[in-house]
């Protein structure tokens, strides 16, 4: 008996091709998906730059995301640092700059000066601005000087000496047997003027003769003897 011959089966496409069709799909899919992010970055991009070049004031020009101008932009000046405030003078010092103004408003550089030293602010008097030669006893115009410097002791509550100075020439006749009795006199005066004229806290002052033991020249001229012959007043607020 004959046998039936086997059919050799349907048309079409083999049935792996469906998957592979279907996997690139998805892959078109995927990428499409990535470049439209991409598109959205650039346009985000592109933005943000121009904000930027319009708060710097440059002038868009050429091609491309990245703009450029032939113009310079306009910047602001910084602001300077603020600078550390200078210390207040201290009180010797705003003492000095009164006594200097003193010496030359009154026309007394002859005879007075103003010294800033270690241990104050120190105004040095010749002695023939106060006394007579030989004396404590305080001249009439000795008193302008004296109200000028109270003036600034009441302003002022720094400490102060009233210091006394000789040359080295011995006293041979008068009241005082020595350089250093005529020196401390000298001193004193100034303080019993200030007690009795001015309304002066007297705990702040000390007065010290120091005879000729303490020479700003040569006592061998005189000039130089003219010039030990003194009374200082020291200022110190320390």
């Amino acid at each position: 008996m004959a046998r039936a011959k086997k059919s050799g089966g349907g048309g079409g496409a083999p049935a792996w091709m469906a998957t592979f069709a279907d996997m690139m799909s998805l892959l078109l899919t995927f990428f499409v998906l990535l470049l439209s992010f991409a598109e959205m970055d650039i346009v985000k991009f592109r933005d943000a730059m121009g904000s930027i070049s319009e708060a710097l004031g440059v002038t868009t020009g050429g091609t491309g995301m990245f703009q450029n101008s032939t113009s310079p932009a306009i910047m602001q000046t910084p602001m300077p640092a603020p600078s550390a405030s200078a210390p207040a003078p201290s009180t010797n010092e705003i003492i000095l700059d009164e006594l200097d103004n003193l010496v030359i408003d009154n026309g007394l550089s002859k005879d007075v000066e103003v010294v800033e030293s270690d241990r104050g602010t120190i105004l040095r008097v010749r002695g023939k601005m106060f006394f007579n030669p030989g004396t404590a006893d305080l001249k009439y115009e000795s008193q302008q000087i004296l109200d000028k410097i109270a003036d600034l002791m009441q302003r002022y509550p720094t400490r102060i000496s009233i210091e006394g100075h000789t040359d080295n020439i011995p006293i041979s006749r008068g009241k005082y047997s020595s350089n250093w009795e005529l020196s401390t006199a000298r001193a004193y005066a100034a303080l019993r003027f200030f007690q009795e004229n001015k309304a002066m806290d007297l705990k702040r002052i000390t007065i010290a003769g120091f005879g000729d033991t303490h020479p700003l020249a040569p006592n061998d001229t005189p000039e130089g003897r003219a010039k030990n012959r003194r009374v200082e007043f020291v200022f110190n607020d320390r």
